[in-house]
């Protein structure tokens, strides 16, 4: 009875007055971004193997080709999916768990990313397409996510639910909500509707729409518990929170959210990350957020790096302890004094390096100390240079023989980023490095499934392969011996030689630094 007398009030309220005075920053349009890709091209990219361009009738195009990359970015064919049904590549992409090693996300971002011809028998439903848009979604890529639906065309419902919820996090919905009075159909949605109403100022018929939801029944009470709430905080402040719900979706994140309530106690997905990168989000919760995002390949290392220096350390430590020794990086590349800048390289990395950002770290300043002059000091710590150098794939410059000798694995990654070609059988005892010998030796795994795999690679199932030396490599230094010999060796069967390098190099040398 309660909740009939309330909503009638706030129907009464919001016919006389504007909206509420806490209505939600988020609300407020502001700018829109323009996407911020992360793929960055390779520096020694392999040429495709088939540059053929398959032509059909306009009404016929499949959304699956819907890409952003091409072949010339990516070094894959365009015909990557053979003859695999568009639901089993969907299953095939769902499949893959991730990784720490960051060139093999960044290959399957590439994947995700890449424009290619649809699978055979696709139709217009779009099935990988939405299968991509997912894995980008879950990844936190959302300005990714949403260009591949944009470059989809027209919206049907299954894509504007997911570029609604991209708009919600990514706090710009204008498109959305014009899309959506101009196609209804787009979405049955309450919640979508009442936001829309809202942001388009017509809270009256916003309140309206939640009453009516709730007395047919088609919203739940905590739900629309949550909408009346946003739609007058004041109002209904009183109103008991029952929590996040499980799983967290991109409505209650966002509303919970503009209305201060309390998040999950557990890690926050990746995707809502997003909405803790803006400059109104606390210093330390910002580089949090983006050192997250950063690992998951979701957006590129600067945005980390313009957190940590745009922060003053409340403490040290952790996130502020990494922070500080940015700036104390970026300092000392300036004061001209050779022995601060050998120690802020040796603290930087060693920080860097226990949190699992090292290869951002390498890629922030690899051009930079590729071309810096090194003194006396910094000739000491040559080899920590040489090794941020090769994770970020840079040549070696004036550093290459200065200093002491490196240590053996690094000596057999510039090896390879040298390609100097590796031969005979494996000089190491160590499992890590003969496995990527016996790769780059070019000698056959001894594994069942093998001959299976080269010949699908034959018959054009480059993508589904890829996938399946991604998952053997995802594990990294963690992996199996024989999985990470047979996952490289596929990478060069593929004709992605380069990647395959860069993969070994991060496999060889990203690991805790030592002090």
């Amino acid at each position: 009875m309660w909740r009939g007398l309330g909503i009638a009030a706030l129907l009464a309220s919001t016919a006389a007055a504007e909206a509420p005075k806490s209505a939600i920053d988020w609300l407020s349009e502001s700018l829109l971004r323009p996407p911020n890709f992360v793929i960055t091209p390779p520096a020694r990219t392999s040429q495709p193997k088939d540059t053929t361009i398959t032509s059909m009738p306009l009404d016929m195009i499949s959304r699956d080709a819907a890409g952003l990359l091409p072949p010339e970015v990516t070094g894959f064919p365009r015909a990557i999916w053979g003859d695999i049904a568009p639901a089993d590549a969907a299953r095939l992409l769902q499949a893959f768990g991730g990784s720490d090693v960051p060139e093999v996300m960044s290959l399957f971002k590439q994947l995700l990313l890449a424009q290619s011809d649809p699978p055979k028998d696709a139709g217009p439903d779009g099935i990988l397409l939405l299968a991509r848009v997912d894995r980008l979604f879950a990844m936190g890529a959302l300005d990714e996510a949403e260009t591949l639906i944009l470059l989809a065309g027209k919206p049907d419902p299954a894509l504007f639910r997911r570029w609604f919820d991209i708009g919600l996090i990514r706090q710009r919905t204008n498109a959305q909500c014009s899309a959506l009075r101009k196609s209804p159909s787009l979405s049955d949605d309450v919640a979508t509707r009442v936001i829309c109403l809202a942001r388009s100022g017509d809270w009256n018929a916003a309140a309206m729409t939640v009453s009516l939801a709730e007395s047919l029944g088609q919203v739940a009470k905590e739900d629309a518990d949550l909408l009346v709430r946003f739609l007058d905080p004041e109002m209904f402040a009183d109103l008991p929170d029952g929590g996040p719900p499980v799983p967290l979706d991109a409505i209650s994140f966002v509303l919970r959210e503009s209305l201060a309530l309390p998040r999950p106690s557990t890690p926050l997905p990746l995707p809502f990350l997003n909405a803790d990168l803006t400059l109104r989000t606390p210093a330390r919760q910002r580089i949090a957020a983006a050192e997250r995002l950063v690992r998951a390949a979701a957006i590129p290392p600067n945005l980390l790096f313009a957190a940590y220096r745009g922060a003053r350390a409340a403490s040290s430590g952790g996130v502020w302890g990494r922070a500080e020794t940015v700036q104390e990086f970026d300092a000392a590349l300036v004061s001209e004094d050779d022995a601060r800048l050998a120690k802020a390289i040796s603290a930087t990395m060693v920080a860097f390096s226990d949190a699992n950002l090292l290869h951002p770290l390498a890629y922030e300043y690899a051009d930079i100390l590729a071309h810096f002059p090194p003194g006396p000091d910094t000739a000491l710590v040559a080899p920590r240079v040489r090794r941020l150098l090769l994770i970020a794939d840079r040549p070696l410059a004036q550093w290459a023989t200065l200093g002491r000798a490196d240590p053996p694995l690094v000596q057999f990654a510039i090896r390879l980023a040298s390609h100097t070609p590796v031969e005979g059988p494996s000089p190491y005892a160590d499992p890590l490095p003969e496995a990527i010998h016996l790769a780059f030796a070019n000698l056959t795994p001894p594994r069942q499934e093998l001959p299976a795999l080269l010949e699908k690679i034959d018959k054009g199932n480059f993508a589904e392969v890829l996938l399946h030396a991604l998952t053997l490599l995802a594990n990294g230094r963690d992996s199996d011996p024989q999985a990470l010999h047979e996952g490289l060796y596929l990478l060069r069967k593929l004709g992605l030689e380069a990647a395959a390098e860069r993969v070994a190099i991060q496999l060889l040398l990203i690991e805790p630094e030592p002090a």
